[in-house]
């Protein structure tokens, strides 16, 4: 029969190789969590600054009130087409 010494070793050495492939599979599973979790981090921050940026794009597309400017006809500033085109925005309230 087989020397129970090389019995010894053979299990031993199971053994010591299960607690090695043990202890590098848990390591290379946990830097897949942690990149996973370091991606769903990045994507929540995107999607908060995606929100920020629409947010302050509706904020500053607020319609400002026209200020009805003077029709100076006689001003050499004056825009014929600015006035009607004010006139027609007011028209349309």
């Amino acid at each position: 029969m087989v020397n129970r010494a090389f019995v010894n070793v053979g299990r031993w050495s199971a053994l010591a190789f299960g607690l090695v492939y043990g202890y590098t599979h848990n390591s290379s599973l946990q830097k897949q969590e942690d990149a996973k979790k370091q991606q769903l981090e990045y994507e929540r921050k995107e999607q908060l600054i995606e929100k920020a940026r629409l947010a302050y794009a509706a904020k500053q597309n607020t319609t400002k009130p026209v200020v009805a400017e003077s029709a100076d006809v006689d001003s050499p500033d004056f825009d014929f087409e600015k006035f009607i085109a004010q006139l027609e925005a007011q028209e349309k309230k």
